[in-house]
């Protein structure tokens, strides 16, 4: 993992919209919002937006360090270093969370008879390969991930089209119990999947033109959001909430619908390619993150030494982390969000910005 490599904005979008993309958003908001899921997803990607400027203004400042480096200037040694330490077991507990996820996909979609732990190993295996080969080959091989996806995702959407499965009625009655199931909905996508842009903190110091940052990160964060609410509207327009709230996939379930003159079908296993190249993309992100975060706390020149120490740290994690998938999905939407990703996305990062002006308006040293 050489730190003097650079990735480009494309590099960046591609990698920005696989790992926006590379879990869906929690079921548990068409609970609450139920038809208007759709509306808590653009209300979220708004208040991410805004969030994520907050970033881009504190990379800003610090534009050729990491965020678990520039934590330490801001908040100084001793409670910076403990901090970042907090925030690279958080890039490993939620890269492990993403892992479970992959790994229930697996299981419960094609390997039934496999375990956990196998299909964790594999990917890991995956994973270190592609942390071994550094950022810039990563970021290259997103490329083509993301051309992939996007040819996919078009044909999907055609094929939803031409099959005749969209109801737009099922999107009616608009708001039929008001704005608050769908404001009460939005804090859970602000922390995720929105708010997990905050992992890119680590990222965009690798950027190689640095003053293409607001353009590139906010255009590939609205393309991200934005491919979200359509595939949220497909899926309630084609299914309806009741149904959604029942499936484990929505999207899955929505797509193995499609079925032209019963020739065109099972199209929902290229729903499992894209999903699998997505959780790959957002797994290698997530561990990037904590080892390259691990090397510059503890001064490890080379980085590659932690690379096997914290593939099997998460691997670890994913297995114990919860005994089912429906004990998994509780936690994300009433855990998660308000005990890890809303105090270490949202409120941390804005009281950091706040000193850094504060500091900057009484001209502290350094600042």
């Amino acid at each position: 993992m050489n730190r003097k490599l650079k990735v480009s904005g494309f590099q960046l979008l591609c990698m920005i919209f696989l790992f926006i993309n590379g879990t869906s958003p929690p079921i548990e908001i068409y609970a609450l919002a139920k038809q208007d899921a759709w509306m808590s997803l653009l209300l979220g990607l708004i208040m991410g937006c805004l969030l994520f400027l907050v970033y881009i203004k504190l990379y800003t400042f610090f534009p050729d360090v990491p965020f678990t480096k520039y934590i330490q200037y801001i908040l100084g040694k001793y409670v910076g270093k403990m901090l970042a330490l907090i925030y690279i077991l958080y890039f490993i507990y939620i890269g492990a969370r993403v892992l479970r996820n992959f790994e229930e996909l697996m299981i419960i979609t094609l390997y039934n008879a496999s375990s956990h732990i196998s299909i964790g190993i594999l990917m890991m295996i995956v994973v270190i390969y592609a942390s071994h080969k550094g950022i810039e080959v990563f970021a290259r091989g997103t490329e083509f991930i993301f051309l992939f996806i996007m040819l996919l995702i078009f044909i999907i959407i055609g094929l939803e089209i031409i099959s005749g499965l969209i109801k737009i009625n099922n999107l009616r009655p608009v708001l039929e119990s008001g704005w608050k199931p769908v404001l009460k909905a939005t804090p859970i996508l602000i922390a995720n999947p929105f708010g997990e842009i905050f992992t890119f903190t680590m990222i965009l110091p690798y950027l190689n033109k640095q003053k293409n940052v607001v353009k590139v990160g906010i255009t590939a964060y609205l393309f991200s959001g934005l491919i979200l609410t359509l595939f949220s509207m497909l899926n309630a327009s084609i299914m309806g909430v009741s149904e959604i709230v029942r499936t484990i996939y929505p999207l899955l379930t929505a797509v193995s619908y499609i079925s032209i003159a019963d020739f065109v079908q099972r199209m929902d296993t290229f729903i499992i390619v894209i999903s699998v190249c997505n959780f790959f993309v957002k797994i290698t992100i997530y561990f990037y993150c904590a080892v390259s975060g691990a090397a510059d706390l503890f001064g490890i020149k080379e980085s590659k030494q932690l690379v096997y120490p914290t593939s099997v740290i998460m691997l670890v994690c994913s297995i114990w982390m919860t005994s089912n998938y429906v004990a998994l999905r509780n936690q994300a939407s009433d855990v998660v969000p308000f005990l890890l990703q809303i105090p270490l996305q949202i409120i941390i990062p804005v009281c950091l910005i706040l000193i850094v002006l504060l500091k900057r308006k009484l001209k502290y040293p350094a600042f």
